[in-house]
Parts: C-alpha cells; sequence; structure tokens
C-alpha cells in the first residue's frame, strides 16, 4: 500500500538523481498539461468504495494516471502509483502551486486514539531531529545533501470528533536558504486509515491550513467503513500502534523503533528498506529541485492553460 515513507523516497532520488528529467521546453510541458482530464465535480469513489472524495469549488481532480503525469512526466519523479491529486482551482502564479496527494489507504487495523491528549510535540519533534542528525553522517558518505528538520510547521492535531490527524514539518536542505513543508493527513477508518499528503513550500503553509478544513470535509469513508463501525465482536483487527505511531512511522524508521514498529515496515515496505538502510532515515522535502520543476506547471508565463470543462446543462 502507498505511504508517506514512499513519497519521502521519491523526493529524495528526484534531488539526487539527475538522469530522472523532467520536460525542459514550454511545448513539452504544454503537450502534458493538455492531456491531463480534469474532474471538477462529482463523487470519486476511492480503493474499492472504501471511502469518496466529493469535489467542492475551488479543487479539481486528477485520477491515478493522470497523477502519474504530472508526478513523474512533468515533475520529474520515479514513478509512483497513487490514487490521485487535489488541485486548487486557481494557482494565481507558477511558483504558488500546492497539491494534495491522495496516497491510498492503509489497511493496518483501527488504530487507537488514546493518546490523542499524551502527544508531547516538544519530545516528538526533538527525536526527529536527532534521528535526521544521525542519518546525515551516512547521508555525506553517500553524497546527498544535508538536512535540517527546523521544526513543526504544524505541531500535531487531532480531530476527535471526525478521527484526522494532521501535522507539517519545516525542513531544510543544509546550505540552501530555501525552506518546504511535508503536510501530513491521516483519516482513521474501522480497518485503518487514508493518507493524504500535501505537497508544497513553507511559504504556502498558511494557505495550505487555510485550505486544510476543505480538503478534510471532502473525503469521507463510507457507511460501514467509518471510525465509528468498528466492531471487535465480528473480528476488526486493531493497529499496533497509536496516534504518536502514525506520526513517527511517516517520518522514519529509526524514531519509529522506538514504538517497536520496525516490523510492521519491515513487512510493508522491503524494497524500500534497502534504500532506508543504507541511508538510516530518509527525512526529505520538496525542496529547490521539485519546485524548479513545478515552476511553470499551468501558469507560467509562455503555456496557455485548456479551458475548464464546461458543466452540462440540465434540461
Amino acid at each position: 500500500m502507498k505511504s508517506n515513507l514512499l513519497i519521502l523516497c521519491l523526493a529524495t532520488l528526484s534531488l539526487a538523481t539527475s538522469g530522472l528529467a523532467a520536460p525542459t521546453t514550454d511545448d513539452a510541458r504544454q503537450q502534458i498539461v493538455e492531456s491531463l482530464k480534469w474532474r471538477y465535480e462529482g463523487s470519486i469513489a476511492l480503493e474499492q468504495d472504501v471511502a469518496t472524495i466529493k469535489l467542492r469549488d475551488g479543487f479539481r481532480f486528477l485520477d491515478s494516471a493522470d497523477a502519474s503525469k504530472v508526478l513523474t512526466d512533468l515533475w520529474g519523479n520515479p514513478k509512483h502509483a497513487t490514487l490521485g491529486m487535489l488541485f486548487p482551482r486557481e494557482n494565481p502564479d507558477s511558483d504558488g502551486v500546492w497539491a494534495v496527494i491522495v496516497e491510498g489507504f492503509e489497511k493496518e487495523g483501527y488504530v487507537k486514539d488514546e493518546d490523542a491528549d499524551k502527544l508531547d510535540a516538544d519530545k516528538m519533534l526533538q527525536d526527529i531531529q536527532n534521528g535526521q542528525k544521525e542519518a546525515n553522517a551516512q547521508r555525506r558518505q553517500q553524497g546527498f545533501s544535508e538536512l535540517e528538520i527546523v521544526g513543526w510547521a504544524m505541531p500535531p492535531r487531532y480531530d476527535k470528533l471526525t478521527k484526522k490527524l494532521t501535522w507539517a514539518l519545516d525542513i531544510q536542505a543544509i546550505g540552501s536558504e530555501r525552506h518546504s513543508v511535508n503536510y501530513y493527513v491521516r483519516i482513521l477508518g474501522r480497518r485503518g486509515y487514508l493518507v493524504l499528503n500535501a505537497l508544497g513550500g513553507l511559504d504556502q503553509v498558511k494557505e495550505i491550513e487555510a485550505a486544510t478544513p476543505q480538503v478534510l470535509a471532502m473525503v469521507e469513508f463510507n457507511d460501514g467503513h467509518r471510525y465509528a463501525d468498528f466492531d471487535a465482536k465480528k473480528g476488526d483487527k486493531v493497529a499496533t500502534y497509536g496516534l504518536a505511531g502514525l506520526i513517527f512511522g511517516a517520518v522514519g524508521l529509526k524514531v519509529a523503533a522506538k514504538l517497536g514498529l520496525i516490523a510492521l515496515f519491515a513487512k510493508k515496505f522491503g524494497f524500500i528498506l534497502l534504500f532506508l538502510k543504507k541511508f538510516v532515515v530518509i527525512l526529505v522535502a520538496l525542496v529547490a529541485a521539485v519546485f524548479s520543476r513545478i515552476k511553470g506547471f499551468f501558469t507560467a508565463r509562455k503555456i496557455t492553460h485548456p479551458p475548464p470543462a464546461e458543466k452540462p446543462q440540465s434540461d
């Protein structure tokens, strides 16, 4: 299943591998943009009707195939399967593009939220930062830029009513002035959780935060799959970790080990562990290399937008 751990590795590869080139001309980018089939309204089923996205005004959606075009063909990342991507309808300038990747559904079981009031943001941040310092020694040996976890762009927040967990990290490549943000969303359900990740610059945190309630309201589990539908008597599985585990698990195995999650991630992401084994912990933002590829997408001066699809007229 998809995970933010995977997109972090993809981002690392995107920054470190020059062979994965995005289009270099306006015409090439324009061809990709014009081939995208946007959804502006309606409901989108996720994971065999486990959940649904109900599009709202101000947002548009790309399905899995077109999301791959954006992530791989347009932005130059390695191939990465997702359920799709959400974009704000309007992108006022080329540096203002941000998106929400709908990664997928992790069928890990019912995640108990009993630790919601016990999350120690300061202690968690310290653990994450220490893990990254250890990772930097290995990154230097392998020729990768060192990364600094500057702090929380937004500390963990959990809505007990809607069962939705959000947080964001401010990450910077050492030696670069550019800050970037990884914005995480986890929506808890009966048998697991939905994984969404917003990608943007640190200067877009307020914009992404402002849009988050609308994004969260669009994505819901369907009847029978909601958190409240959990039934231990019917044999529903309970996850081996809580909310802290979701946060630590999203940013690296070294920290996750403190919660006994190594076995979980080794089982689920074995092929990624071969990569992580070399670098100990991967904590990466989509920094300048990725944003330079975003530049010009949809709103660059030399690229024209295809007109929005007209809504069908009612009789």
